[in-house]
């Protein structure tokens, strides 16, 4: 990789821009460092933003530098929280586009779980106040943008439900390492560093996070919504050593053409058009496919005990069966009030109710056929079923 040059400033420049911004300078423990490093060089390399996406990366960049800073400094005025007790977490993980975020969002409703949720990562100093969110305007202000996407934007509402208390994808906590997925960004050798580094550092700064949130909201039971967690389950068990796997699971020839087809609309705006669909549709299968192998390999080391298994099929069937047998696992009570709430969910979000999700394999370079051949280690174990319809 080269050296990043052109629209792209430096590591250590963006850095000075942040303790400028914050009038901080202490960005705490972890790797960010070679993170961010190796993000620039791909940035340089393959990304090929238009001069617009450029400025909004560098922007989420900043904005993550400054998090750091503010972190370490609310660390530096409350030690008391490197003591915390986290309670769980309860990992929804797997293949993406599996009914992951359906799930992540139902467990979401009950109050037993705490929920990581994106207007608190985006944003995390000063940690939340229980009884206070409701008029935060972090929450506000994310509460607003999924009034626009269903208003405005009909395909990104197709294509993924948004609900502003709902546990997401933690990538705003990994980002502040620098060590996310970034699947938002076309940054191929990024993605190769990513799926091959050893995250224990950067896991133990998500816990970190997680204590810092929890502070003035404590949790129940912490909910992550992660599917990318498959490529770092040991690193994960490290800093949570109580964590248990709900595993979704889905036939990979839908999952693959599906999220190529969603990361490349939420590619920044222009980008798509400077990229061949075909060399997408290879790097998100290539990905998965790594990704699932690192997942089952960990899974056999962490142990069959910490995992439940939820089929797409199954859940779409029978979402409140499905419940009843990831609360049994857990050993938690499914209440009544609870069932009643993942009803009018389901009555808001029904298939199809945002709108139809379409896509093929054909366009992304790919067939079904390739691709359920070089799963078919994962099709063989968990039986899955590759009758299921298209869609979502």
């Amino acid at each position: 990789m080269t050296v990043p040059t052109g629209p792209y400033p430096s590591a250590q420049d963006l850095m000075d821009r942040a303790m400028r911004a914050a009038a901080l300078s202490d960005f705490g423990p972890g790797i960010f460092r070679e993170g961010l490093a190796v993000l620039l060089a791909s940035l340089a390399d393959d990304a090929k933003l238009p001069p617009e996406g450029q400025a909004q990366t560098i922007a989420l960049v900043e904005r993550r530098l400054v998090n750091r800073l503010r972190i370490q400094d609310w660390y530096a005025r409350h030690p008391e929280l490197e003591t915390q007790e986290v309670s769980g977490p309860v990992v929804v993980m797997g293949l993406t586009r599996t009914g992951s975020t359906a799930l992540g969002n139902m467990l979401s409703l009950d109050p037993q779980f705490r929920s990581l949720r994106g207007w608190e990562q985006a944003q995390p100093v000063p940690p939340p106040i229980a009884g206070e969110e409701e008029h935060d305007p972090r929450r506000m202000a994310h509460q607003a943008e999924i009034d626009r996407i269903y208003r405005e934007d009909p395909l990104t509402a197709a294509q993924h439900i948004h609900e502003v208390d709902a546990s997401v994808e933690d990538t705003e906590v990994l980002g502040l390492e620098f060590a996310a997925q970034q699947m938002t960004l076309p940054v191929w050798q990024y993605f190769e560093w990513w799926r091959e580094r050893d995250m224990a550092p950067v896991f133990a700064y998500h816990r970190r996070v997680t204590q810092l949130l929890q502070s003035r909201r404590p949790p129940s039971l912490w909910l992550f919504k992660a599917p990318h967690h498959k490529f770092h389950l040991d690193a994960l068990i490290a800093a949570y050593p109580n964590a248990r796997f709900v595993m979704t699971h889905r036939d990979p020839a839908k999952v693959i053409p599906s999220y190529t087809s969603l990361v490349t609309n939420v590619w920044p705006k222009g980008t798509a058009e400077r990229h061949d669909m075909a060399v997408a549709g290879t790097q998100v299968h290539r990905h998965l496919l790594r990704g699932m192998e690192k997942a089952l390999a960990s899974r056999d080391r962490i142990g069959e005990d910490r995992f439940v298994d939820v089929h797409h099929t199954d859940l779409n069937r029978d979402p409140l069966g499905t419940l009843a047998r990831i609360y049994d696992f857990l050993g938690m009570e499914l209440t009544e009030d609870m069932k009643a709430s993942v009803i009018r969910w389901l009555g808001k979000h029904r298939s199809g109710a945002h709108g139809e999700h379409r896509y093929t394999a054909e366009q992304f370079g790919l067939t079904d056929a390739q691709i359920r051949e070089d799963f078919g280690f994962y099709i063989d174990r968990f039986g899955i079923d590759a009758g299921n319809k298209r869609g979502h």
